[in-house]
């Protein structure tokens, strides 16, 4: 079979000559087989590498949204604190008018 492949296609002879070679020698079709793995394991943890890279951006991105919104929060909740304060002070000016009529009061009945 190998020679009816030869004879047909003279170029895979080249090709078998260099298989048939490395089959014959196991400690280069193992070291080819290393580089390989060694080349397959840098690929892999760049691989993996990249990937983290890429779920750290988009936490920071989160991140980065929710630090927005809490300071908008925190903005919202400034200015009603404000606005409640506003409230007390009127509340407080009120009472004290009310207090000074029931005194008005008093004295005249």
């Amino acid at each position: 079979m190998i020679v009816k492949l030869i004879t047909e296609y003279p170029q895979f002879k080249i090709y078998y000559e260099e298989i048939y070679q490395l089959c014959r020698n196991a400690e280069k079709v193992m070291e080819m087989f290393s580089k390989e793995l060694q080349e397959l394991d840098r690929n892999t943890v760049q691989y993996m590498i990249d990937e983290m890279q890429d779920v750290i951006d988009a936490q920071k991105e989160d991140l980065n949204r929710q630090k927005d919104v809490i300071h908008a929060q925190k903005e919202d909740l400034s200015k009603k604190n404000n606005i409640i304060d506003g409230q007390k002070t009127l509340i407080d000016t009120q009472k004290r008018q009310i207090e000074d009529l029931k005194k008005q009061l008093a004295e005249k009945g």
